[in-house]
Order: C-alpha cells, then sequence, then structure tokens
C-alpha cells in the first residue's frame, strides 16, 4: 500500500507526498503527532474477466471511507469532529464484478484519526467473498458481540447486587460489586459505541472513558477487600485519594498532553489490577473458602488479560485486539456466582438456625405450657386452700364468736331461758351464716357494700351486747362514700366483728363505744373502745393473749387490706384501732 497525508477537511487524496507502508499501519510510525487524514492507497491487476470479490478490512482508527475505482462503498457518520468510533468495527464489502476492471484496479481509504490514540489502517484483504465474510463474522462476534453479551450481563447484575445491597446495607461487598459492574458498563461501551455521544469530543470520550477504567479497578480492589471480610481504612484513603486524582487529571489534562497522561493511568491502573490479584491469592488460600480461592484464581487470570491489553493499549505489542472481551465477563460471572453462593450459604444458615430456634420454642412452648398447667393446678389448690383458710376464719369470727356469746348467756342463766330468746339466738346464728354464705357467694360481683353489711353486723351485736348488759356506742359517719369490693367489706367487718366479740367474751366491759368513719385524706378509721379489765389483768382462760387465734386473723385482714392494726390496752381498758388507706383500693372512689 501507499499512504498520504492531509487536512480534515481534505475530500481528495492528495496528488503529492505518497509513500510505501505496510498493513496493519499506524502512522505515527510515518507521521509523528499528526492529527487529521492520511489516505491510504492499494492498486491492484485483474487478467481476465473480473468477477466478485469480497473485501475485509480488520480495522479504522478511528473513522473512514471507503472507494473502489472512484465508487465510494462505505463512509461512516462523522469524519470530523465529533469523531465517529468505527476503530472496533471489522468491515466486510462485496465488490461485483462490474465495479472491477480488467488490468488495474485502485481501492482508496481515507481514515481521521488523533496521534494520541493510535490512528492506524489494519489488514485489508481482498478475494472470494464466502472465507472473507466468515472471517469477517468471526471478528465482529468477538469484537461487538460479545461486548454487547457482557454490557448485558454486566448491567443485570449489578442492578440485582445493587438491589440486594439496598436491602441488606451490611453486605458491603454487593455494594462495591455493583459499582464495579456500573464503572464496567462505562468503560465497555467504549468498545460497542460508534459516536462520542453523550459527549461531543472525542478527547473527553477518552478521557472518561479512562476515569471509569480507574474508577473500575478501584471498585474491584474495594469488592476483594469486602468479600473477604478486611478493611483496611488507612489504606483505602490513599487509594481513593489516588484515583480521584488521577480521574481529575485526565479529564482536566490539555490535548497535547492527554496521551501521556492516559498512558500513565493504563500503567497505574494495571498495576492496581495485578496488587488487587496477589492480595486475592494471598487472603483466599491463607484461610479462605473453595469459592473464594477459585475466584481468587480466576481474578489472577484477568490480571494477565489486563497486562496484555495493556501492552496492546502500548503499542508494545502492535495491533488492536483486546483479551478483555474474553476474559471480563467470565470473571463477572464467577463474581456473581461466588456471591450468590455465598447469600445462599449464609441463607441455608439462617434456615437452619430458624429450624433449630423452631424447634427450640416449640419445646420450650410445651414445656411452658406444661408449667402453666402445674402453676393452674397449684392455684387452684391455693384457691381452694384460702378459701377453706377464710371460710375458718368467717366461721371462728362470726358464726363462732356467736356460739361462744349464746353458750355464755346459756351458763350465766340459771332459770330457763324463754322459747323467744333460743329463737333469737338461732336466728343470729342463722343470719350470721347467712351472711358467710351470701359473701363468698358475692366476692366476685361487688353486690354487697361496706354500708350493706354494716348494718346487719350492727343490729345483732346491739342485741348481744344488750343482752349482756354493755352499753354500745355506735357512730359512724361518711360510709354511704366508700365503695369497696365484697372481700374488702368482709375483712374490715370481721375485724370489727371480732373486736366485739372479745368485748363480751373477756373484757367484762359495761360500755363499749364503736367508731367506724370516713376521715378526709382517703383514710378509713376503726375504733372499739371498751372499759374492760384490759389484756394485761387477764386471768389464765380468760382473754386470750396477744398472740390468740383471733388477734392473728385481725392482723392477717389487715394486712390484706394494706392497713395498720393497734391493740392499746392500759389499765381498765382497751382500745383495737385500724387505719386503712382507701386510695389505691379496687372499688374505692
Amino acid at each position: 500500500m501507499e499512504a498520504a497525508p492531509s487536512g480534515w477537511l481534505d475530500e481528495r487524496p492528495p496528488a503529492s507526498g505518497w509513500r510505501p507502508v505496510q498493513v496493519p499501519s499506524n502512522w505515527n510510525a510515518h507521521w509523528p503527532g499528526h492529527d487529521g487524514v492520511v489516505w491510504y492507497r492499494l492498486r491492484w491487476d485483474i487478467a481476465g474477466a473480473p468477477q466478485t470479490l469480497g473485501l475485509y478490512m480488520h480495522y479504522v482508527m478511528s473513522a473512514g471511507a471507503i472507494s473502489v475505482n472512484g465508487v465510494e462503498l462505505d463512509r461512516d457518520e462523522s469524519l470530523v469532529e465529533p469523531l465517529s468510533r468505527a476503530w472496533n468495527r471489522p468491515r466486510f464489502l462485496l465488490l461485483p464484478a462490474p465495479l472491477l476492471h480488467a488490468g488495474r484496479n485502485e481501492l482508496l481509504i481515507r481514515v481521521s484519526g488523533y496521534a494520541a490514540y493510535q490512528p492506524a489502517l489494519g489488514q485489508v484483504e481482498i478475494g472470494p467473498p464466502g472465507p472473507l465474510r466468515a472471517a469477517q463474522r468471526a471478528s465482529e462476534l468477538a469484537r461487538k458481540d460479545l461486548n454487547w453479551l457482557h454490557l448485558g450481563i454486566g448491567a443485570t447484575l449489578g442492578c440485582f447486587f445493587l438491589a440486594l445491597w439496598l436491602m441488606r446495607r451490611q453486605e458491603a461487598a454487593y455494594g462495591w460489586y455493583a459499582a464495579r459492574q456500573a464503572a464496567w458498563v462505562g468503560f465497555t461501551v467504549n468498545f460497542v459505541n460508534t459516536s462520542t455521544w453523550p459527549l461531543t469530543h472525542t478527547d473527553a470520550y477518552a478521557a472518561a472513558t479512562t476515569a471509569a477504567y480507574m474508577l473500575y479497578h478501584g471498585c474491584g480492589a474495594m469488592f476483594v477487600l469486602r468479600f473477604m471480610g478486611r478493611r483496611w481504612p488507612r489504606r483505602e484513603v490513599v487509594l481513593w485519594l489516588l484515583i480521584c486524582g488521577a480521574c481529575a487529571a485526565v479529564l482536566l489534562a490539555p490535548h497535547e498532553h492527554i496521551k501521556a497522561v492516559r498512558h500513565t493511568l493504563a500503567w497505574a491502573s494495571s498495576a492496581l489490577v495485578v496488587a488487587t490479584a496477589l492480595v486475592f491469592l494471598h487472603l483466599a488460600w491463607r484461610g479462605g473458602s473453595l469459592a473464594q480461592r477459585l475466584l481468587s484464581a480466576a481474578m489472577a487470570a484477568n490480571a494477565l488479560a489486563t497486562v496484555h491489553d495493556l501492552l496492546v493499549f502500548s503499542a508494545v505489542i502492535y495491533g488492536n485486539f483486546y483479551l478483555a472481551s474474553y476474559t471480563a465477563w467470565p470473571t463477572t460471572i464467577g463474581m456473581a456466582l461466588t456471591l450468590a453462593w455465598t447469600f445462599v450459604a449464609n441463607t441455608r444458615r439462617i434456615e437452619r438456625f430458624n429450624d433449630e430456634m423452631h424447634h427450640s420454642v416449640a419445646a420450650a412452648r410445651a414445656e411452658l405450657k406444661a408449667s402453666l398447667a402445674r402453676q393452674h393446678a397449684l392455684e387452684l389448690l391455693h384457691a381452694r386452700l384460702g378459701e377453706r383458710v377464710n371460710l375458718a376464719h368467717d366461721l371462728h369470727d362470726g358464726l363462732g364468736g356467736m356460739l361462744i356469746g349464746n353458750i355464755n348467756t346459756l351458763e350465766r342463766t340459771r332459770a330457763p331461758l324463754p322459747p323467744q330468746q333460743v329463737l333469737d339466738m338461732l336466728r343470729t346464728m342463722r343470719d350470721d351464716l347467712r351472711l358467710i354464705i351470701d359473701t363468698a357467694s358475692a366476692q366476685h360481683h361487688g353486690e354487697l357494700s361496706l354500708a350493706d353489711l354494716l348494718a346487719p353486723l350492727r343490729y345483732r351485736m346491739s342485741q348481744l351486747f344488750e343482752l349482756h348488759g354493755i352499753e354500745a356506742h355506735w357512730r359512724v359517719s361518711g360510709l354511704d362514700e366508700v365503695q369497696l369490693d365484697a372481700t374488702q367489706s368482709l375483712d374490715v367487718l370481721r375485724i370489727l366483728q371480732e373486736a366485739l366479740t372479745n368485748v363480751f367474751k373477756h373484757s367484762r366491759a359495761t360500755r363499749v363505744d364503736v367508731t367506724l368513719v370516713r376521715e378526709e385524706g382517703g383514710h378509713l378509721r376503726l375504733e372499739v373502745h371498751d372499759n374492760g379489765v384490759g389484756l394485761e389483768s387477764s386471768a389464765a382462760g380468760a382473754p386470750p393473749p396477744p398472740g390468740g387465734t383471733g388477734l392473728r386473723s385481725m392482723q392477717t385482714r389487715a394486712q390484706r387490706l394494706g392497713a395498720r392494726l393497734a391493740v392499746d390496752s392500759r389499765g381498765s381498758s382497751t382500745t383495737v384501732a385500724l387505719h386503712m388507706p382507701l386510695r389505691g383500693l379496687r372499688g374505692t372512689s
């Protein structure tokens, strides 16, 4: 072939300046630093009648137009800025027989490019259409289709793991993998895009591609660290400061320096890739899982491919074929499968833990159910025993006191009692027994109040005192405003009844004063004062000592009410006083 340089806007090849070249040809070897157009010309002879041929061009860096015998057959959309990016598009053209001449024929190729971006014309083949067409399709598969496939896979996996990371922010490896894929999509578009869109100049497009390449490797390094459960804060800060500085440098570099900047950053990125692969291999094979070891080996192979592509990019290896199209997408899928494997393994561990927890909870629930059943049985037994004890106390304080009183009456009366008096005694005991029964049946319904229960008790005790010649003086005030439940009312009245029973049983008093009032400040005060012999002068067989059954029953009831019970016996009198707070008791207003 022959080649000759010209300006950007030249639509015709120059008349002079042609020199022989061999394709593939990078014009920097002949015209260093030339930006613009180089024309390539091939002349060949056909003996005999022309036949249809095929034209296969491996690549044009960066845009071009093709003519045969003065007829333009192919032309990229833009041969000036914004320059078309046809560098990775293998071309096949059919040269029909009428287009060709017997004898001399001419192929003319106009190539537009920049010295900073390896301007060149790839290998050119003319021959039978079938084999050349097959070769072009195979090359297009490797250069274009595989990159489109990789773009789709990378974008899909990136979106998937981004969604996982958004749902599980603690899984930082997912987030860095999604960021890595986003940067890789930005870089890989360079292999399939045929224009500089959305940018308006080749320099800006190349700078953005280089920045995406830097970010891709930075995110890959972060992914490896997080995937291996490592955090190196200081080194990570230094890494990202360098990456941000490099991106700013390439984006701001003027045209005359962009080649040097891009080559420097390409070497730095490759060094980062190799370092990341070595760190990954070291961490994975020192204490990692099988999946991590396999992935580290895949990344090591990808690092070797990156080194090869760097040598191609730097023109150390001549050509424009990059291994990334073959190695990047298997590595990406391997990373995704490894993350998925890890996710599934974690999910299975969680499921096993949930199953264990379910069985543990079921066993604990069964044990708790049995414990509650036992506790319920014990509480039921305790309630029954409590009811029996309360019934015993009620019988002692009420019916027992009435029986003792009536027995004392019978013993003191020498003459036969009138039938009416005996009948009154029996009716009184009947009424007391009915009080016990009515109160027990009303305990849970609140049917009886303190005022309701006090009236019959007062009536009976007044009659009993009158029979024994004891004056009873009652002072009752404010009870209509006191609302207690049946159990509380019965406890108060039983304390009163026990105190009154002790008066006529043991005190030999002639007067008793009973006070039951609601005081200001929310207290109930009960006092029983008699002018009898007192407790200290009691003889054996008279009043019971302070630790007797009656006083113990009164103390128990007072504690149940949250009240304070005091017994004061001085000289010839005894006072039983009960002070009970009303606030906080259920049913009290």
